[in-house]
């Protein structure tokens, strides 16, 4: 609460007063009439934000606004779902016929277990061509479960390698891969990530992790034929052909 100290005795008056209760000398009122502009000014913002708050138009044009972000988050979400969902424009079409599959989990076994130097050497075809023989034997595990592996495919480029994978879930198709640099390291494949997709909707190197699951049954499904690779010496790829070097 403000006190009026009187300039001649010094004595502490009641803000509503004029004149010193204790001398009758006129009071210098300065400070109460600032104190009385600051709560008015105080009092009228206040008013102003009870104003704006209560104001139905902004009540509607903020249900307006939040719709629209609604719309548009689910416009966005429904835009990469259908994007995931395509094939990649880039993908091989799936064949009807097959060439003769080269026995490469034979070879690989022959090499691996021969004290001598080899080098297999394949082409992209015919790698691919030994995949749906692989992932058609009964034998395999590809098509069982709830989202069954359908198809693998390869592409072979200088230094790396791509991995295309298409599962079934109901009848949708689920396409995916990624790109891959690969080494041989103490009877083990090393990748190193180069990039990825699902559908058409391309995937960042550091966000491929997230994605594995989509590969692990391919993975899974080629067991025997990786770990004959993680034991040879060395592995190549070159535009549209891979060579395969063992016991050097």
């Amino acid at each position: 609460m403000i006190q009026l100290i009187c300039s001649d005795c010094q004595h502490a008056n009641e803000p509503e007063r004029i004149y010193c209760h204790n001398c009758g000398a006129r009071l210098d009122r300065t400070k109460v009439i600032k104190e009385k502009v600051k709560t008015d000014e105080s009092e009228a913002t206040t008013q102003r934000h009870l104003k704006k708050m209560l104001d139905p138009r902004r009540g509607r044009s903020k249900a307006i606004l939040l719709k629209f972000f609604k719309l548009l988050a689910g416009a966005l979400v429904t835009a990469a779902v259908v994007v995931m969902l395509l094939p990649p424009a880039d993908l091989p079409p799936e064949k009807k016929t097959f060439d003769f599959a080269p026995m490469i989990s034979m070879d690989l076994m022959t090499v691996t277990s021969s004290s001598q130097p080899a080098t297999l050497v394949y082409s992209e075809d015919q790698v691919n061509n030994y995949l749906v023989s692989a992932l058609r034997n009964k034998s395999s595990h590809a098509a069982e479960g709830y989202f069954p592996l359908k198809r693998v495919t390869v592409n072979f480029r200088e230094d790396a390698c791509g991995v295309n994978v298409q599962r079934q879930l109901f009848a949708l198709s689920i396409y995916s891969g990624g790109s891959y640099e690969v080494r041989l390291v103490n009877g083990k494949i090393v990748t190193r990530t180069l990039g990825g997709y699902i559908g058409r909707m391309p995937i960042h190197p550091s966000l491929m992790q997230s994605t594995e699951l989509l590969l692990q049954k391919a993975w899974t499904a080629l067991d025997r034929e990786r770990k004959s690779v993680g034991r040879l010496s060395k592995i190549e790829f070159h535009p549209q052909s891979v060579t395969l070097i063992a016991g050097r």
